[in-house]
């Protein structure tokens, strides 16, 4: 028999990754099955590589025909919209062409080639939870929706009286009620942690292309594409945000990597805050990173 203090945790294959949550307390695996059952609906309505997603649905539309989509997809593509303009478009979830063209996704069924020009101010947010193209592209979630997925998992554990757990989705993570230590891995050598300290109620979101990246060519190239230069990052840093939802920490490792010189207030806007790790495994602010720039 378990004791109240002990912890239940179950792991799933989900978004692209194995999502691990854990929860204390009597109503630990009636939480655990709710906030699994969130992270399915987000990865179903929200998948890159499944016909039927409404992702992909979005990515085969009609140009300038308003689609009707999830609150949960709305939210997210609000929330992306918001970070693409602060960002001025370092952040832009229009990139799936790129990744696509870099073999980091496949080749929509059913779909037009996207204009070379399009960007995030082609994706009209209407009333109404509707969604307009006005340019061909194929809309990429996977810088945001993992983050998210983990913020909805957590809200179905806290709905569900859980007042104490973890989510975790490779790297996303979210910390409730009691605090955790929390620990990175070095971009280079996985095997190395680093100690970030201790957190409680917080979200944090790792991003590095050393363990992601694939060759092209007989180069390495990272999944991480600047629309605004029209290239691939090769990255060997890793950095990790900090912030009160997983979801903005998760776009906003996108923002530190790509656009360094406007991530320190970007980052405060939102309350969160970076660290950035070498091959050397020195950890730094944005702040000194831009003087490294």
């Amino acid at each position: 028999m378990k004791s109240p203090s002990s912890e239940l945790r179950r792991a799933r294959p989900l978004l692209g990754t194995i999502v691990e949550i854990g929860a204390r307390g009597p109503h630990a695996s009636t939480g655990i099955e709710a906030a699994f059952r969130e992270i399915e609906i987000v990865h179903r309505l929200m998948s890159f590589h499944e016909i039927d997603s409404e992702v992909s649905r979005l990515n085969r539309s009609p140009l300038f025909t308003p689609v009707a989509v999830d609150r949960r997809t709305y939210e997210v593509l609000s929330w992306a919209q918001r970070i693409s303009a602060l960002s001025d478009g370092a952040f832009d979830v229009t990139v799936g062409a790129k990744l696509v063209a870099a073999g980091f996704l496949p080749v929509p069924s059913n779909s037009e080639w996207p204009c070379e020009k399009a960007n995030f101010r082609d994706l009209n947010l209407l009333p109404g939870k509707r969604v307009l193209l006005k340019r061909r592209t194929w809309i990429d979630l996977g810088g945001i929706a993992k983050g998210y997925a983990v913020d909805r998992a957590v809200e179905a554990l806290r709905q569900n009286g859980v007042g104490s757990g973890m989510v975790n989705a490779g790297g996303d993570l979210y910390v409730l009620g009691a605090s955790r230590p929390i620990h990175v891995r070095h971009p280079e050598d996985a095997s190395r942690l680093f100690s970030l300290g201790t957190f409680a109620d917080a979200a944090v979101a790792s991003s590095s292309g050393c363990f992601t990246e694939c060759r092209r060519n007989g180069a390495a190239t990272d999944p991480l594409i600047d629309l605004r230069r029209n290239s691939a990052l090769r990255w060997k840093q890793g950095v990790t945000v900090l912030a009160s939802r997983c979801l903005i920490a998760d776009a906003l490792t996108k923002v530190v990597r790509l656009a360094p010189r406007r991530a320190l207030k970007i980052l405060a806007q939102f309350g969160a805050r970076a660290v950035v790790i070498d091959r050397r495994g020195v950890r730094y602010s944005v702040h000194e990173t831009e003087t490294r720039h």
